[in-house]
């Protein structure tokens, strides 16, 4: 299991600051630097991995520690004898360090009571000497999960894995919200690699930030939630788990058949809200002068009134929206992929939350982009606006397919591990060229839900308006739509 300590910082952290800061914790612990400076490390003298620290990311104000960090189950406190917390306000624009520790005993598995393993304390240790160093606050959260489970305790090469095994990977968060984190991008990529799932485990309090629920929906990924009476659940789902020594938490076997749910996921949410939910994806041509962006702003503007706030590579974003910066990054690393995450401005009417990632590809450049966006309590989300939508996609020939859904959730789009409901389809799009890949207009236009033809007569845009997103049994329609649209030996429309 890994503690989490965050520094907020006044001034800028200098790689000296930062390695005197490690020796603080540890004088005995040998330190070096990972990922080209980006990451310091403390191992033992075995060369066991005690503590980690991320170099210090500047952030574009508080939004982001508001949403990460804020409620009443965070503790913050200013470093400095005689020091008002209530009344010395947070640095308007701080550095972001984010240590992690392992909670260990003698024998390196154990339940971190032992002073001279107790890795945790070297986390304190380290931002409480960044803070005296260079001003600022130090965040942790108020423990929930039981430290009684060997599973999800001991440390591993990886700061956010835990345990691995031949097949899986674990990663253990004991924080009220837990984001898509570098240390957990890290993590899911180089498991990946090396062919292992990637799980993570939080206690039933603990809620997801969109983009890491999003991330975690992938079949090689599980998020498994710890209830306070020792059993496990798929936090997504519901359906109770148990452990198997080779492939991690898996389904419980003895309840596979009756589609039982763990009672905790049974948890009624009466302050849920509606969301819209788009997947989009687009194909331009590969232009010495292409701004990638365009489509995330129109799609956030019309659905919630705003362009985005914040972008980055992962939570906290720490820069403020710009295209033209965005476009730089991704030229950049080009040929290699881009993702970033995006959002909405904090405490806005209807806050969003997305993701884009653009890909060099043969025919041209790859635009795929997420989005949710929450309506407040009693607000119907505007489906006509979806049309309009279509409409002005369309025009420029680069849309490939625009999917909508509706769903209810939490108004901060963060996700908790309790029933919510299913994703019910609202429509599906089809531009030119997502016409083409399905074997062309006149079987496109002859699926068992009649499309609207938007724009040229030869090569329109085809909307297939489903529903309005509360029907359930919409999803069999959608089914449908995509077995038609889905030709033998062709790439999915979806």
């Amino acid at each position: 299991m890994t503690h989490d300590v965050v520094a907020l910082l006044e001034n800028r952290p200098t790689m000296r600051g930062m390695t005197r800061a490690l020796v603080h914790a540890d004088p005995g612990a040998r330190v070096r630097t990972v990922a080209e400076g980006a990451v310091v490390e403390m191992r033992d003298d075995s060369g066991r991995l005690l503590a980690a620290a991320q170099a210090g990311q500047r952030l574009s104000g508080l939004d982001e520690v508001r949403r990460l960090l804020g409620g009443g189950d965070a503790v913050v406190w200013r470093s400095g004898a005689g020091t008002d917390p209530a009344r010395t306000p947070l640095p308007e624009r701080p550095w972001w360090v984010e240590a992690r520790g392992g909670e260990l005993g003698a024998d390196g598995t154990g339940t971190g009571t032992d002073a001279d393993t107790d890795t945790a304390d070297m986390a304190r240790r380290f931002a409480a000497a960044l803070v005296a160093q260079f001003g600022g606050y130090i965040w942790e959260a108020k423990p929930r999960l039981r430290r009684d489970d060997p599973l999800l305790l001991g440390t591993t090469d990886h700061p956010a894995v835990s345990l691995s095994t031949e097949r899986v990977a674990v990663a253990v968060q004991d924080r009220p919200v837990v984001p898509l984190s570098p240390w957990i991008i890290d993590a899911v990529a180089g498991q990946g690699r090396e062919q292992r799932a990637f799980q993570l485990v939080t206690p039933p309090e603990a809620r997801l930030t969109h983009e890491l629920a999003a991330l975690l929906q992938n079949p090689m990924a599980r998020w498994v939630v710890r209830a306070s009476d020792g059993t496990y659940y798929d936090g997504l789902f519901g359906a109770p788990l148990v452990w198997h020594q080779d492939a991690g938490f898996v389904r419980d076997p003895e309840r596979a058949s009756d589609r039982a749910v763990h009672p905790l996921f049974r948890r009624k949410d009466d302050t849920l809200v509606d969301h819209l939910v788009l997947d989009l994806k687009m194909l331009h041509s590969a232009d010495s002068e292409l701004r990638v962006g365009g489509e995330v702003e129109l799609l956030a503007g019309a659905l919630a009134g705003s362009a985005p706030a914040l972008w980055g590579t992962s939570e906290p974003a720490p820069l403020v929206w710009d295209r033209d910066k965005l476009t730089e990054l991704v030229r950049k690393r080009a040929p290699r992929g881009s993702r970033v995450v995006f959002l909405g401005p904090h405490g806005g009417a209807r806050p969003f939350s997305g993701s884009l990632r653009v890909e060099r590809v043969a025919e041209g450049v790859k635009e795929s982009v997420t989005l949710a966006v929450a309506y407040p309590a009693g607000t119907e989300p505007d489906l006509s606006a979806v049309r309009g939508l279509v409409e002005e996609l369309g025009t420029g020939g680069s849309l490939q397919s625009l999917n909508v859904h509706r769903r209810r959730g939490r108004a901060d789009l963060t996700r908790a591990a309790s029933y919510s409901g299913a994703l019910v389809p609202v429509g599906l799009a089809l531009g030119a060229e997502g016409v083409h890949r399905v074997g062309g207009l006149d079987h496109a236009t002859a699926a068992p839900v009649p499309p609207v033809r938007i724009g040229p007569r030869l090569t329109p845009t085809l909307w297939y308006a489903i529903g309005d997103g509360t029907d359930p049994g919409a999803r069999r329609q959608l089914r449908g739509l995509i077995s038609h649209l889905r030709p033998k030996k062709t790439e999915s429309a979806d």
